[in-house]
């Protein structure tokens, strides 16, 4: 279920996000009696500590700590006075709407969080913290446009806590030195790059680089930079560039080993391509 959740039904998610803030609990603060929610409920605790209840289960919430009620589930809470809990919290809703036969259809698929887990990676705490300080922030601004860009930043959230829940390997210093160098592959794609040149912008070795990257993307930095360099010359071609011209532009110096890579990776060759565009 978890791995499905995290394929392409993710990417259809809608959300709903009903409430948000960023608690610092004053000593009086609990969750008194059968506080039953009927909406999705994210606290991720950055400082001091709360005895937190989920259904018949106790919990102390600290540092690091990613809590999670499910719609239905009995919240009861306090903080403790002399460590007082510092959080953020969202309340959403959210569903996935599915576009089969003619008509919209909505699905859901449980979030594969437990009640309460502690974000060990370093990494990825500091990561998360800046985001739901960006998320709430936002969510609170005044314009016309807060509530989508709220939206795209806990997607980011919730797309990297997913990621952390079903991949056992996960390591967000690996994500974040990945997501760097992609960036810079699409940026500078027509550059010569070779697989050291990647290794001491990362400051690893290749051989470390190599094995990482194919861990997150499934394919090699030099495969990788191969498939964008291709990507954008078909964008080139299609818009009435030759095929020489069109792999000079994306770093190709040989037409003929653009061509065979074109071929092995596209299927065709790249003259075939432009006949087929032609058709249409």
């Amino acid at each position: 279920m978890q791995a499905v959740f995290a394929g392409t039904l993710l990417e259809n998610i809608f959300l709903e996000i009903t409430y948000a803030a960023e608690r610092q609990c004053t000593a009086d603060w609990e969750l008194k009696g059968k506080n039953i929610y009927d909406r999705h409920n994210l606290i991720f605790v950055y400082d001091g500590q709360a005895e937190l209840q989920c259904n018949e289960k106790t919990y102390i919430a600290k540092r690091g700590d990613l809590v999670y009620y499910r719609p239905g589930d009995c919240r009861v809470g306090k903080t403790f006075q002399q460590n007082l809990m510092k959080c953020f919290t969202v309340d959403f809703f959210y569903t996935h709407p599915i576009y089969q036969e003619n008509e919209w259809s909505l699905t859901q698929v449980p979030l594969p969080f437990d009640s309460i887990e502690n974000i060990e990676d370093s990494f990825l705490y500091t990561r998360l913290y800046k985001l739901f300080s960006q998320f709430t922030k936002t969510y609170f601004l005044n314009d016309n446009n807060r509530v989508i860009r709220a939206k795209s930043i806990f997607m980011e959230i919730l797309s990297l806590l997913i990621s952390w829940k079903c991949n056992p390997d996960f390591n967000y210093d690996h994500v974040r030195k990945v997501e760097k160098l992609i960036e810079f592959m699409s940026k500078h794609y027509c550059e010569k790059i070779t697989l050291r040149s990647l290794a001491e912008l990362s400051e690893i070795s290749p051989t470390y680089l190599e094995n990482i990257f194919k861990k997150i993307t499934g394919k090699t930095p030099i495969t990788y930079l191969i498939e964008l360099r291709l990507q954008e010359a078909k964008n080139f071609m299609q818009d009435g560039h030759a095929v020489s011209a069109a792999a000079a532009k994306v770093g190709f110096n040989d037409v003929f080993y653009f061509s065979k890579c074109f071929k092995k990776y596209e299927g065709i060759a790249p003259v075939h391509f432009l006949k087929h565009k032609s058709m249409f």
